[in-house]
Protein backbone atom coordinates (compact mmCIF):
# COMPACT_ATOMS: atom_id res chain seq x y z
CA UNK A 1 0.00 0.00 0.00
CA UNK A 2 2.67 2.32 -0.74
CA UNK A 3 0.34 4.92 -2.95
CA UNK A 4 -1.87 5.09 0.47
CA UNK A 5 -2.00 8.92 0.99
CA UNK A 6 -2.29 10.25 4.75
CA UNK A 7 -5.40 12.31 4.08
CA UNK A 8 -6.19 14.00 0.84
CA UNK A 9 -8.14 16.67 -0.31
CA UNK A 10 -10.52 13.77 -2.01
CA UNK A 11 -11.50 11.86 1.16
CA UNK A 12 -11.11 14.51 4.11
CA UNK A 13 -15.14 15.00 4.44
CA UNK A 14 -15.83 11.25 4.51
CA UNK A 15 -13.30 10.57 7.28
CA UNK A 16 -14.90 13.62 8.49
CA UNK A 17 -18.06 12.14 8.47
CA UNK A 18 -17.18 8.94 9.67
CA UNK A 19 -15.25 10.70 12.72
CA UNK A 20 -18.47 12.35 13.60
CA UNK A 21 -20.59 9.28 13.62
CA UNK A 22 -18.07 7.39 15.86
CA UNK A 23 -17.85 9.79 17.69
CA UNK A 24 -21.65 9.91 18.50
CA UNK A 25 -21.73 5.81 18.81
CA UNK A 26 -18.80 6.46 22.09
CA UNK A 27 -15.94 5.01 19.18
CA UNK A 28 -12.82 6.33 18.32
CA UNK A 29 -10.52 5.52 15.10
CA UNK A 30 -7.49 4.36 16.90
CA UNK A 31 -6.03 3.44 13.24
CA UNK A 32 -7.51 2.75 9.56
CA UNK A 33 -4.78 1.12 6.68
CA UNK A 34 -7.44 -0.13 3.81
CA UNK A 35 -7.28 -0.70 0.60
CA UNK A 36 -10.20 -2.48 -0.94
CA UNK A 37 -9.01 -1.34 -4.59
CA UNK A 38 -7.12 -3.86 -5.59
CA UNK A 39 -7.48 -7.26 -6.55
CA UNK A 40 -6.64 -8.74 -3.18
CA UNK A 41 -8.00 -5.98 -0.75
CA UNK A 42 -6.21 -5.63 2.71
CA UNK A 43 -7.45 -3.55 6.00
CA UNK A 44 -6.43 -3.01 9.40
CA UNK A 45 -8.42 -1.35 11.44
CA UNK A 46 -8.50 -0.49 15.25
CA UNK A 47 -11.51 1.35 17.15
CA UNK A 48 -11.52 1.91 20.66
CA UNK A 49 -14.14 2.54 23.49
CA UNK A 50 -13.53 5.10 26.26
CA UNK A 51 -14.25 2.54 28.91
CA UNK A 52 -11.91 -0.21 27.72
CA UNK A 53 -13.07 -1.96 24.41
CA UNK A 54 -11.43 -1.83 21.57
CA UNK A 55 -11.74 -4.30 18.04
CA UNK A 56 -8.66 -5.27 15.95
CA UNK A 57 -10.23 -5.63 12.04
CA UNK A 58 -7.86 -7.29 9.37
CA UNK A 59 -7.39 -8.17 5.86
CA UNK A 60 -4.05 -9.72 5.09
CA UNK A 61 -2.60 -10.11 1.59
CA UNK A 62 -4.29 -13.42 1.12
CA UNK A 63 -7.45 -12.40 2.13
CA UNK A 64 -8.21 -13.50 5.84
CA UNK A 65 -10.25 -11.35 7.91
CA UNK A 66 -10.82 -11.55 11.15
CA UNK A 67 -12.02 -9.28 13.97
CA UNK A 68 -10.66 -9.31 17.50
CA UNK A 69 -12.63 -8.37 20.49
CA UNK A 70 -9.83 -7.26 23.61
CA UNK A 71 -11.32 -5.86 26.93
CA UNK A 72 -8.29 -3.27 28.48
CA UNK A 73 -8.00 -3.06 31.94
CA UNK A 74 -5.76 -0.39 33.81
CA UNK A 75 -4.81 -0.57 37.14
CA UNK A 76 -2.26 0.23 39.90
CA UNK A 77 0.02 -3.08 40.85
CA UNK A 78 3.41 -4.49 41.16
CA UNK A 79 5.47 -5.46 37.66
CA UNK A 80 5.95 -9.28 38.36
CA UNK A 81 8.79 -8.66 35.83
CA UNK A 82 11.05 -7.68 39.00
CA UNK A 83 11.88 -9.40 42.32
CA UNK A 84 11.91 -8.09 45.64
CA UNK A 85 10.37 -4.27 46.75
CA UNK A 86 9.01 -2.33 43.39
CA UNK A 87 6.85 0.18 44.00
CA UNK A 88 3.43 0.46 43.17
CA UNK A 89 2.98 1.34 38.96
CA UNK A 90 0.14 1.73 35.97
CA UNK A 91 -0.44 -1.39 34.88
CA UNK A 92 -2.54 -2.79 31.41
CA UNK A 93 -4.18 -5.94 30.97
CA UNK A 94 -5.75 -6.73 27.58
CA UNK A 95 -8.59 -9.75 28.04
CA UNK A 96 -9.28 -11.17 24.84
CA UNK A 97 -13.14 -11.37 24.47
CA UNK A 98 -13.10 -13.84 20.94
CA UNK A 99 -12.37 -13.31 17.56
CA UNK A 100 -15.28 -13.92 14.29
CA UNK A 101 -13.73 -14.96 11.06
CA UNK A 102 -14.84 -13.23 7.72
CA UNK A 103 -15.30 -14.31 4.49
CA UNK A 104 -13.35 -11.41 2.66
CA UNK A 105 -12.80 -7.12 3.18
CA UNK A 106 -16.31 -6.71 2.05
CA UNK A 107 -17.96 -9.21 5.07
CA UNK A 108 -15.78 -8.13 7.60
CA UNK A 109 -16.80 -4.60 6.94
CA UNK A 110 -19.91 -5.27 7.12
CA UNK A 111 -19.83 -7.35 10.50
CA UNK A 112 -17.54 -4.37 12.04
CA UNK A 113 -20.61 -1.89 11.45
CA UNK A 114 -23.00 -4.21 12.86
CA UNK A 115 -20.89 -4.74 16.03
CA UNK A 116 -20.01 -1.14 16.11
CA UNK A 117 -23.75 0.11 16.11
CA UNK A 118 -24.87 -3.03 18.12
CA UNK A 119 -21.99 -1.51 20.97
CA UNK A 120 -22.18 1.91 20.60
CA UNK A 121 -22.51 3.91 23.94
CA UNK A 122 -25.42 5.94 22.13
CA UNK A 123 -27.79 4.78 19.75
CA UNK A 124 -27.03 4.96 16.23
CA UNK A 125 -28.43 3.48 13.73
CA UNK A 126 -26.96 0.62 11.42
CA UNK A 127 -27.82 2.02 8.13
CA UNK A 128 -25.86 5.53 9.26
CA UNK A 129 -22.81 3.48 10.89
CA UNK A 130 -23.13 1.69 7.38
CA UNK A 131 -22.96 5.20 5.53
CA UNK A 132 -20.24 6.37 7.25
CA UNK A 133 -17.91 3.42 6.70
CA UNK A 134 -18.84 2.83 2.75
CA UNK A 135 -17.66 6.29 2.40
CA UNK A 136 -14.30 5.68 2.67
CA UNK A 137 -14.13 2.37 0.51
CA UNK A 138 -13.48 4.36 -2.82
CA UNK A 139 -10.05 5.15 -2.39
CA UNK A 140 -6.82 3.64 -0.12
CA UNK A 141 -6.73 5.29 3.44
CA UNK A 142 -4.43 5.48 6.01
CA UNK A 143 -5.61 7.45 9.35
CA UNK A 144 -3.58 7.17 12.19
CA UNK A 145 -5.01 9.53 15.35
CA UNK A 146 -2.00 11.17 16.79
CA UNK A 147 -1.29 9.11 19.72
CA UNK A 148 -0.63 6.29 17.71
CA UNK A 149 1.06 7.99 14.43
CA UNK A 150 4.40 6.19 14.81
CA UNK A 151 3.11 2.56 16.08
CA UNK A 152 2.22 1.32 12.80
CA UNK A 153 4.24 2.56 10.20
CA UNK A 154 5.67 -0.14 7.32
Amino acid sequence: MNETKLLSVENAAPVAMLGRIMHTAGWAIEYIDMDLTQAHPKATIKVCRNDGRWLFATVDAAGRASIERFQRKRFLGMSESTKGRRPLSPQVDDIFLGRSPCAGARAMLRELTRYLSDNSLAPIPLAEMRAGWASIMAAPLLLASPSTAGQHAN
